[in-house]
């Protein structure tokens, strides 16, 4: 029986203790586990690198910064942390040598040096107070910084930050998470307020130019739904987002270089907060915060169409879903 395991970052709360670990069954779709095997509080968005080393924000006794630990030490991880931020963020991710955690109600970025698998505090990137700053991701050089408040991308130079340029949005649409496909030169956004795709191309001198706006529900209710993440499929030709309110799960294709909704389902719970695709690209999974299940969902790689829920397992306040892909190529080997 051929099964991954995955790892989910959770709020703070009496039933929500740190990172939990679960197992998904390659064939079934069964979850199991749910273990909370790292006590890490408010450890909201996760990261795991190729050689095991996992990342995680944090917060702790009035403080706040980075978590990385070793997955392939199993039996005792090593585990450490740097607290050097007054709040704990929202995001968190590994650039080469590098570890970096966004901030949203800061509006700000920290930039951490990881050696030894220990990380380093090195600076902090102001943005504003306030400005939503609610993901980081990289293209070529260039840090992106999706700025929710301020319907805003702003990008800086690695590795010194400083600024180079600024992706701008519609007035009160929230940018909120992105996917960026390398070998189409194309960058996806989720905005979590007018509950759209933006589709970018990347353009040869690095400016990023709009060519398409994709309304994700038919009759969005403002005051409730809420566009959360969003997953590119291995074959780069479908698009995944979760929505929360109307807690569906949208499912888009592209086709002739245009991206169009082909499904919508139910998320299987409350509020989506995250959702991933398994290694093998065979599976969805959804954390549904509000309603404490982490839900499985099968997926037609020829169709990109998610079928009826499959598996289902208790998490509570579950933010953040990430799969340690690399413990399958071992496996395999």
């Amino acid at each position: 029986m051929e099964r991954f395991t995955g790892y989910v970052g959770t709020y703070h709360s009496s039933r929500s203790q740190g990172i939990y670990r679960f197992y998904l069954d390659a064939e079934s779709g069964e979850l199991t586990g749910a273990d909370c095997v790292l006590d890490v509080p408010d450890s909201k968005y996760l990261a795991i690198r190729q050689d095991g080393l996992l990342a995680s924000v944090v917060g702790r006794a009035g403080k706040a910064g980075l978590f990385v630990a070793d997955l392939r030490q199993s039996a005792h991880p090593f585990q450490t942390e740097v607290l050097t931020e007054e709040s704990a963020g929202c995001h968190a991710a590994f650039y080469q040598t590098y570890g970096y955690t966004a901030n949203f109600h800061a509006g700000t970025v920290s930039f951490y040096r990881i050696a030894d698998k220990r990380p380093f505090f090195q600076h902090t990137i102001p943005i504003a107070s306030g400005a939503g700053c609610h993901q980081v991701l990289f293209h070529a050089d260039t840090l992106l910084v999706p700025c929710m408040e301020l319907d805003e991308i702003r990008m800086f130079h690695i590795p010194d930050h400083t600024p180079c340029g600024t992706i701008l949005f519609p007035q009160g649409s929230g940018p909120r998470h992105a996917v960026l496909d390398e070998a189409s030169q194309a960058l996806y956004v989720a905005a979590q307020k007018d509950n759209s795709l933006y589709c970018f191309h990347i353009c040869g001198n690095g400016e990023f130019r709009l060519f398409q706006r994709v309304p994700l529900l038919a009759s969005p209710d403002p005051a409730r739904d809420e566009a959360a993440a969003i997953r590119l499929s291995p074959d780069r030709r479908f698009l995944y987002i979760s929505v929360r309110g109307a807690d569906q799960i949208v499912v888009l294709e592209r086709r002739d270089g245009k991206l169009q909704v082909i499904q919508r389902i139910p998320s299987g719970g409350e509020h989506p907060r995250d959702i991933a695709l398994s290694p093998d690209g065979r599976w969805l999974l959804a954390a549904n915060r509000f309603s404490g299940d982490l839900v499985s969902f099968p997926r037609d790689s020829a169709t990109g169409r998610l079928g009826a829920a499959r598996g289902r397992t208790i998490i509570h306040q579950g933010v953040s879903i990430v799969f340690d892909a690399q413990e399958r190529k071992e496996h395999e080997k």
